[in-house]
This record gives C-alpha cells, structure tokens and sequence, in this order.
C-alpha cells in the first residue's frame, strides 16, 4: 500500500473569504486523514491580501478589507499575524502536511492596487477592493523599482514563515494585451530590448520573481497557460497545473515535451468549489461537478506510463468567492475530495466506483460528526452570506 502518486494536494482560498486559523486547522485534520499531504493557500487576490509584510501597513488597513461580497453589503476582513501562519505551519507538519503559499503575480491584484496604486501602469487612487468574482486589469508594473523592494520584503517573509522549498506564483488569466502591452514603460523597455511582443516581458518577468525566490531556496509553481506555453514562458524543470476544463489530456502531452513537472487540477474533476448535486446553487455559471464526474478521474487521463510519468499528483482546489464559512467549505469539498484522495493514492486497477460508494457510506457520518457542521443549513441553496 503506497501512494500513485507523490503530490496529493488540496488549495484553499482565504483570500477570497478570510478563513481563521483555528477553521484551518479543522480543514486540515480532514485532509490528514485522507493522506492528503500538501496544502497550498491562495493568500492573495482581487478580493483581499492576507499576509502581512513589515514596511507595508496598508496590506492590513485597505488590502485585507472590503465593503461587501458579491453585493451582500457586508463588510469583510481578515489579516493573518505571522505567528499565526507559523503555527498553521508546525500544525500541517505535524501531521504530515507540506504547506505551500501562493502569492498571485502580475494579475488578480486590485487589493494590492488599492493600497499602493503606484506598483501598477496605470495608478488610480480611487481603486477599491473587488467585492466580486471577474478577471481585472490590475497587473503589477515591471519596470517600478518599488515593485521589486515590495516583492523582495514579501518573499523575506514568505521565508521566514513557510519551510517549504516552493511558492506559487499563480501567473494565470493575466491579460497582457490590456495592460503592458499599453504601458509606456513597458513600451520603451520592449523597444529598448529589442522584443517582440508582451510575451517575451512577462518570460523575463517570471524568471526575474523566479531568480529572487532562488535566492531563499526556494522554486516557482504556476498554473499553466497553454498561450504562454506556446511563448516559451515556462522553463524546464517548473511544475505547473493544468486546471482550465477540457484542456488535461492536450496538456499533459505538452508539458511532457517541454520538460515540465504537472500536477493535475483539472476543473471538470477538481474544482471542488462548483455545485456537486444538480439544482444546487451554481451562481448562474458554475458546471455541476458531481461526486461520480470527481471519482472518474485518473490524473493520467489514459495516456501510457511513458507519456505521463512527469505527472506527479493531482490537486482539488477550492475557491472561495461564494465559500464564506467553513461550513461552506467543507460542504462543498467533502465528499468529492475523498475521490480526489484515490485517485492520488490507488492505481486505475485498484478503484472500483461502486466499491468508493460503499465506502462512503460509513465516511459521510464520519465527516459529520467530526466536524459537527449542520449539513441541512448548508445544502439546499447555502445561503452563501450569513
């Protein structure tokens, strides 16, 4: 009995919605239990910034708050401390789980714009916090000198905190053309170095942000984008996600001939944040995810051992935009995430459908009672805002 795979991952979102430390933790005992062993938390986005760094006290007084979520009109915030994602840290280790932060560059920043407009091409200091979901235009200007002393002190502490030799960097739904693409700064710099287009910037851009974290020991993941593929963004060696819906079985082939590491998170399996039963509240977009569509996966997609063996996990990520509580959370990640967790750990000849949903049948009180969540509040529409 040993794992498939070495990877076996699940993301959480408290960017989105703050989730407390001690909510974390209950999170966590779950995914030990499930053998998970890698917990990546997404700390920064539109929505809100959640780790503190010294020298920057506007993270905590406008990038960690917002007026409302997705036009509820309550206000929210949430800042972690240090000493509190230390001991998040020592609690995963504890039990066998690697954490490992992700900090989203260039894109997905308008709280970060909101605080120090001046690290963007275009400042505006009237910019607020994203009170929804979209993709933005606020994308980190490469050529301020601020911006990199902000990203050197953010991955000081970054090295303080997480022992881990790995940071995501996000890199994902970053629209270039709308942004450096108009920037005059980066006008000047493309002609000055003689480059083609955007795509070339942002190359240098994330091996720049990659060399800073080399410094501290640290290596890059990204979520891979099959445009900035094409581009030669990514360099051998990286670990990557594939997670845009329909695009694995394609990926896994590219990624294999360009010398990447993949980790599959693919959204049709993965995305434990979309609705898992149909008429379940889906936002007016989300694809219903059922547990059965969740189960089906093998990371491999098929492909023989020759064409996937740069796989090396799988991942469910869990969104937090309409995830509130950990009521929330766990609702909606349980008991998709217990498929996630074979299909990281048991080969395709191991696992039989109608075998997992047997099991299941004893998992589901387990789940209920160790976390004593109240499953019929949750269920029907789960009223995301209470």
């Amino acid at each position: 009995d040993e794992p498939r795979y070495p990877w076996r991952g699940l993301m959480v979102d408290p960017a989105r919605h703050f989730i407390p430390v001690k909510d974390l933790e209950k999170f966590v005992d779950l995914m030990a239990y499930y053998k998970f062993n890698k917990l990546q938390i997404h700390l920064t986005d539109d929505q809100g910034w959640r780790l503190p760094v010294p020298g920057y006290p506007k993270l905590k007084s406008i990038s960690s708050k917002r007026k409302e979520s997705m036009r509820n009109g309550t206000p929210h915030e949430g800042m972690y401390t240090k000493q509190e994602l230390k001991d998040l840290v020592e609690y995963c280790a504890a039990r066998g789980i690697e954490v490992i932060p992700e900090i989203d560059v260039p894109g997905h920043n308008q709280a970060l714009a909101a605080a120090y407009p001046e690290f963007f091409c275009f400042p505006n200091p009237d910019t607020k916090v994203k009170t929804d979901e979209g993709v933005t235009l606020h994308l980190i200007c490469p050529h301020k000198p601020e911006v990199w002393e902000f990203y050197a002190a953010v991955f000081k502490e970054l090295k303080d905190i997480f022992p881990s030799g790995i940071v995501h960097l996000g890199g994902d739904e970053a629209p270039l053309e709308k942004t450096w693409a108009q920037c005059p700064l980066s006008i000047r710099y493309r002609e000055q170095k003689g480059m083609k287009d955007v795509h070339e910037e942002l190359k240098e851009f994330i091996k720049k942000m990659s060399s800073m974290l080399a410094v501290h020991g640290k290596r890059i993941q990204l979520w891979y984008e099959k445009p900035w593929a094409k581009a030669n963004i990514y360099s051998k060696g990286d670990a990557v996600f594939t997670w845009r819906m329909g695009q694995t079985p394609s990926t896994i082939t590219e990624t294999k001939k360009q010398g990447l590491s993949l980790i599959i998170a693919a959204g049709e399996h993965c995305y434990l944040d979309y609705p898992q039963i149909p008429g379940q509240n889906n936002r007016g977009w989300m694809p219903t995810t059922t547990l059965e569509q969740s189960y089906k996966l093998d990371p491999a997609f098929g492909k023989p051992e020759k064409e996937a063996n740069h796989i090396i996990g799988v991942q469910g990520t869990v969104w937090g935009e309409h995830l509130p509580a950990l009521d929330h959370i766990l609702y909606r990640t349980y008991p998709r995430a217990c498929a996630i967790a074979e299909a990281g750990w048991s080969p395709m000849n191991a696992r039989s459908w109608e075998n997992f949903r047997r099991k299941l049948a004893d998992h589901r009180q387990f789940i209920l009672k160790r976390f004593n969540y109240d499953m019929e509040r949750t269920k029907e529409n789960e009223p995301p805002f209470k």
